[in-house]
């Protein structure tokens, strides 16, 4: 059997790990597997020679540690409404006589796979995203990194922002979902955490920094230093998100960045030491963690016995902290939002305190 496989859409630690799983799996079942290089763009063009790779045992030690992808991403949509390549990734499909396609990828990626399976394509999906915004699974590959370097960046941050009693607005990856900022920042030990999914107004950010502001100054610290961490996809109540340009890619998304240093600018002429600074790609090129090496390899693993089993249009997700299979169409319920009423404290624009039921 001949098993391709590729990864769209953005990089995340975790994909070259799932990679050599599946390269793991499919040798001990004797199967080949095909490296699909840029994503659906390899099955999207007509000569592909330059996008095939063949893979084997001697790419795991290699692939398992790094960070990134090793087969190389991009946001080509097959199935687009104005650019449809169906018929050329089935001809595509025929001509390297593959098998199936495993897709590794986000919301946009395994729902291009949902639907180019039920056109005829025998696509088995693993989840990855460090948003950790897809419905069906409780993990997506990357997450785990991308919080640790939140944290780690938080911490070096809070040692300049105390040195000058600075207030610094940490912008991290969020479209619409909070989940980066939200535990990032609670591990963190952030003062303020805004998220896209509770618009916020000026009035109540001023109101909290100054509360804030006040008790330290009441407590007698000498340093007073505070740090913001907000999501990308945060906005004031009635504005858009803020976005890097107007150009769209092929599936419609704008792209966002900017929010932390556009709330500086708005607050410095009351709060005159204010910074900010941006992660962007920096949460997604770290070496992949323990838990997501050793998740991405249980998903590429399993990935191959779903094909084994013929589960095509199903992904590998964790549910119950259990690892076990999905519909690919779940993840047209995506994004998986943080539920603010569960989880965020509006009044404090922090992370709900949670207590046990002894507490309670």
């Amino acid at each position: 059997m001949r098993i391709g496989v590729l990864t769209g859409g953005g990089d995340a630690p975790g994909l070259n790990p799932a990679v050599a799983g599946v390269v793991e799996r499919a040798t001990i079942n004797g199967h080949q597997v095909i490296g699909l290089k840029r994503g659906w763009e390899a099955l999207c063009v007509e000569d592909n020679r330059q996008h095939v790779v063949k893979l084997g045992p001697e790419i795991i030690r290699e692939y398992s540690r790094l960070g990134g992808s090793k087969l190389q991403c991009s946001r080509t949509n097959p199935v687009a409404e104005n650019n449809d390549r169906t018929e050329l990734v089935k001809e595509n499909f025929k001509k390297l006589k593959l098998d199936a396609l495993i897709a590794i990828g986000g919301e946009d990626t395994l729902g291009a796979g949902a639907i180019l399976c039920e056109r005829g394509v025998p696509v088995v999906g693993i989840p990855k995203t460090i948003d950790r915004d897809l419905a069906g699974t409780e993990y997506s590959l990357g997450y785990d990194t991308a919080l640790n370097v939140i944290c780690d960046s938080a911490e070096r941050i809070a040692h300049s922002a105390e040195s000058h009693q600075t207030i610094f607005f940490l912008e991290v990856m969020g479209r619409h979902a909070g989940w980066l900022a939200l535990r990032g920042g609670e591990a963190a030990f952030a003062d303020i955490i805004l998220i896209p999914e509770y618009p916020f107004s000026i009035d109540k950010l001023t109101s909290v920094l100054r509360e804030q502001l006040k008790a330290s100054e009441k407590m007698g610290f000498e340093h007073i230093y505070k740090i913001i961490v907000v999501a990308e996809g945060s906005h004031i109540a009635g504005e858009e998100e803020v976005r890097k340009d107007a150009k769209l890619d092929e599936f419609g998304h704008f792209s966002l960045g900017g929010v932390g240093n556009y709330l500086k600018s708005l607050l410095e002429h009351e709060f005159h030491h204010t910074r900010s600074s941006a992660l962007a790609y920096l949460q997604r090129g770290a070496p992949p963690s323990q838990k997501d090496r050793q998740t991405g390899r249980r998903f590429g693993n399993n990935a191959v016995e779903m094909i084994n089993n013929g589960d095509f249009g199903y992904m590998v997700a964790i549910q119950h902290s259990r690892l076990t299979k999905v519909p690919l169409e779940e993840i047209n319920k995506s994004p998986s939002l943080v539920d603010v009423e569960k989880y965020y404290d509006t009044g404090r624009l922090n992370v709900k305190i949670e207590w046990t039921d002894q507490q309670k």
